[in-house]
Parts: structure tokens; C-alpha cells; sequence
């Protein structure tokens, strides 16, 4: 039982965050004027914001995939820790005042939250990564020790006292023959 549980929250944390980044890249796409102004009144040069308005919906939809398919959720999730923390330390240097202009607003729903509250949902997403990521490396560390045992059954090594009466009696055997 306990198990199941695991797998579902684990499943659960790998489609939220499944959901969240194809919602980002559909709405960056559905309203792609308005991703470019943004892209284009960030703080970053110019030829990066060209990469990003085409590499961010593409890297975002690739890591949902990631996310639904078992064989590389692992990874999923991984990058899309990276690429959280790379947007919360954004939003967290724009919170704090770092820069002399705010740069965008988000797209979609996102951008009905202040910088404080976008702040406490890429932090609240981080948390949904790490929780996805401790259950993922528990879970595959449990299914390698049934493997394991499962390998091991029948192949239980004789023990010393074991080892001298397989001797003996094959003594007895060769002495008969």
C-alpha cells in the first residue's frame, strides 16, 4: 500500500509539472506577439531573447514529454529543476529589485500574479520537482533490492560447516567407486 502511494504522488508531481510547462508553451505560442514584446523588454541581450522565443516553447513541451513517459522521467524531472531554478532565480532577482526596470509580465494566468506570488509559485513547483525526484530515486533504489533477492533465491552460498560435509561425502563417493 505504501508503495501505491508513493507512485501516485509521484505520478501526480510529474503531471502537474507536465501540465505547467505545456501550458506555458502553448500560451507563449498561442499569443506569440506578445512572447516576443516581452522576450524583447527583458534585461538580456537581444540574440538571447531571439533563442528563447524559439528554443523556450520547444524546451518546455520536450520536457513535459520527458515527464509522461517512465523511461525518462527521471530526467524530466531533473530538467525541469534546472530550468525552474533558473526561472525562480529570475523572478526572485526581479522581486528583490536587482534590476532598474521591471522587464515583463508572464503569459496567460501567470501574468494575473504580482512578483511575490510568481515568486511563491516557482518555489512551490521546485518543492513539486524535489518531492517527484526523492520519491523517483526511492523508488528505483527499491526496485533494484527486489531484484536483488529476486537474483539471489537459490543461490545462497553454503556455509563452512556446509562446505565440509560436501567434502566428506564426496570422499565416501570416490571410496566406493
Amino acid at each position: 500500500m505504501k508503495n501505491k502511494i508513493k507512485d501516485f504522488v509521484t505520478n501526480t508531481c510529474t503531471l502537474i509539472l507536465a501540465f505547467v510547462f505545456i501550458y506555458t508553451a502553448v500560451s507563449k505560442v498561442y499569443d506569440w506577439e506578445g512572447t516576443w514584446d516581452s522576450l524583447y523588454n527583458q534585461v538580456f541581450p537581444i540574440w538571447f531573447a531571439d533563442i528563447l522565443f524559439f528554443a523556450l516553447p520547444v524546451l518546455e513541451i520536450g520536457i513535459a514529454g520527458l515527464l509522461v513517459s517512465s523511461k525518462w522521467e527521471k530526467m524530466g524531472l531533473w530538467l525541469s529543476g534546472i530550468l525552474m531554478v533558473l526561472f525562480t532565480g529570475y523572478v526572485g532577482l526581479i522581486y528583490i529589485g536587482f534590476f532598474d526596470r521591471v522587464p515583463c509580465s508572464c503569459g496567460g494566468v501567470i501574468s494575473s500574479f504580482s512578483w511575490g506570488q510568481h515568486l511563491l509559485f516557482n518555489l512551490f513547483l521546485l518543492g513539486v520537482v524535489g518531492v517527484g525526484l526523492k520519491l523517483k530515486e526511492e523508488g528505483r533504489w527499491r526496485k533494484d533490492e527486489i531484484k536483488k533477492r529476486e537474483k539471489g533465491k537459490g543461490k545462497r552460498k553454503k556455509g563452512k560447516g556446509e562446505r565440509e560435509k560436501g567434502l566428506k561425502d564426496e570422499g565416501k563417493r570416490m571410496k566406493e567407486e
